[in-house]
């Protein structure tokens, strides 16, 4: 769409810990033999990445790095994979394509907290305005920490609920299955509408749009080769 800024993320440091403890994910299963230890290993792994990749939301910290291809008309810039803990850097590609470093004296940091907190801003201070770039792809680039904190116990208690039992889905099936009565085995219902109202939640309010005043870019851009 004529307009628009094309957005991506990458993830560049995942986190260092799960969300789950495996002690105490083995007491809820009442399962005490070590023999499936990287068994359950695998399946809290798999129980916090569903989670994540169903709601768009970082549960224990990590770092992501979020691209524009220029600057948006607005005056706030949302990030992905709330809560948004810290922004790191921003930086971008001048008008002669080389890297530059804006101070942070020229933006706010937004960073709703708690359950259901909404995507965090990077926000233009009082008397501020964004650099010019040049027309190219990804030539912004913000570099942030999101995440609920670095602990297990720092993520919210209906949260680490979902993710037993997902799991918990995991350890009974392995798999979407029938059981015993021909009953297809999905997610427990539980599970699915906490994950929807968190997703809900991280849901982006902004679409990043070019300024009128960069018909320029846009005509560069879009007279890239398809």
């Amino acid at each position: 769409m004529r307009g628009v800024i094309d957005t991506m993320d990458s993830l560049i440091v995942g986190p260092l810990l799960e969300p789950l403890d495996l002690e105490e994910v083995k007491k809820q299963r009442r399962f005490t033999a070590t023999s499936q230890d990287t068994l359950f290993d695998l399946w809290i792994s798999a129980a916090r990445q569903h989670f994540e990749e169903q709601t768009g939301r970082q549960l224990i910290t990590a770092t992501w790095e979020y691209w524009l291809d220029a600057f948006p008309a607005q005056s706030a810039i949302e990030l992905p994979h709330p809560p948004l803990q810290s922004v790191l850097s921003v930086k971008y590609d001048d008008g002669d394509g080389a890297e530059q470093t804006w101070d942070a004296a020229n933006y706010r940091v937004i960073a709703p907290a708690g359950d259901l907190a909404p995507r965090g801003r990077v926000a233009l201070a009082s008397g501020a305005s964004w650099p010019s770039t040049i027309a190219q792809p990804a030539a912004v680039r913000i570099q942030f920490t999101a995440g609920y904190g670095d602990a297990p116990g720092d993520v919210p208690e209906l949260i680490q609920h979902a993710l037993l039992m997902i799991l918990g889905h995991f350890h009974k099936y392995g798999e979407e299955v029938q059981d015993a009565k021909s009953t297809l085995a999905e997610l427990p219902m539980g599970a699915r509408l906490i994950m929807q109202a968190r997703k809900f939640a991280s849901l982006p309010t902004l679409i990043p749009r070019y300024s009128w005043a960069t018909t320029q870019i846009l005509d560069t851009v879009n007279a890239w080769p398809v």
